[in-house]
């Protein structure tokens, strides 16, 4: 079947306003929203059976309204069976210029449980994803994201965040994360990190700082892996650290909100790193001089 557009001015997802008259069918490859500037709150959770997954869900830069809010959340899987790591799909993406989606990872089709394989967000907007339900890969160039604390990911994938700002949302006892990168934005995480390998590297992997902004306010939840490599960490709340490895950027302890064990640092002369009275070092393994702050 061919890509399929929403008609101009449709304020439903449901069939009959796609150009194909079918729209969430998972043998169509992908739905494009490509303009307007109106709020959507029809069809936002298909049934079960032909239209519970979908392959790709693409919202361009020239829409700027608003999908789901009070109506609820855009709420539907992505089809297993078209996964590819390599083309990206089956896919969520936000680009919207505008506006606020509400997404949530839940559906009724009986080959997958509540996940959505890809979601990217480059928007001059807000993404909301709430509702239960796991993200395989999570991207964020620009615009504004919220995970709710009900949203985990997936071992062996990683999340990316490139730029924008976002609040993963957590609390005591929750799902942890496996891995996230950031590059760069301002991103606060109230999730722990238990790590996992990934499949495109076969790396074990955690919290990576490359660059940006991240605060760690994860209440007691524990963290397997830190990789400081650029940027600046600030951690208020979380419980044991397992290690950190950094080479660059700032690792400030100074705002600590409660004593916290790092097992193991092994930091280098590029990093810096601000103590705390509350921070607890079992053990050090400095590269030459080790990081500055440190004696």
């Amino acid at each position: 079947m061919a890509d399929a557009f929403l008609t101009p001015g449709q304020t439903s997802l449901a069939a009959g306003s796609w150009s194909d008259g079918v729209g969430y069918d998972s043998g169509t490859p992908t739905l494009y929203v490509q303009s307007g500037s109106q709020t959507i709150t029809g069809g936002l959770a298909p049934g079960s059976g032909t239209y519970a997954a979908l392959y790709n869900f693409d919202v361009l830069p020239g829409f700027s309204g608003n999908i789901g809010g009070q109506a609820g959340s855009f709420s539907i899987e992505t089809a297993n069976a078209a996964f590819s790591q390599t083309t990206q799909l089956p896919r969520v993406r936000w680009f919207a210029g505008g506006g606020t989606l509400y997404y949530s990872p839940q559906g009724a089709d009986a080959g997958i449980t509540n996940e959505c394989h890809y979601l990217q967000v480059n928007s001059g907007g807000s993404a909301n994803i709430t509702g239960t339900g796991v993200v395989r890969r999570l991207e964020l160039e620009a615009g504004r994201l919220f995970v709710a604390n009900t949203i985990g990911g997936v071992t062996a994938y990683s999340w990316v965040f490139s730029g924008g700002s976002s609040t993963i949302d957590g609390v005591t006892g929750s799902t942890k994360l496996f891995s996230l990168t950031v590059t760069g934005g301002v991103h606060t995480i109230k999730k722990g990190f238990q790590g996992g390998t990934v499949t495109a590297n076969g790396v074990k992997e955690g919290l990576i700082v490359a660059g940006g902004s991240v605060t760690l306010d994860a209440f007691g939840e524990t963290v397997s892996n830190i990789q400081m490599v650029g940027g600046t960490l600030r951690i208020l709340n979380c419980g044991t650290i397992t290690c950190i490895t950094g080479s660059s950027g700032t690792l400030d302890f100074s705002q600590l909100q409660r004593p916290v064990t790092l097992s193991l640092l092994e930091d280098m002369p590029s990093l810096t790193v601000i103590p705390s009275p509350l921070l607890t070092i079992t053990a050090r393994n400095p590269v030459g001089t080790g990081a500055e702050g440190l004696t």
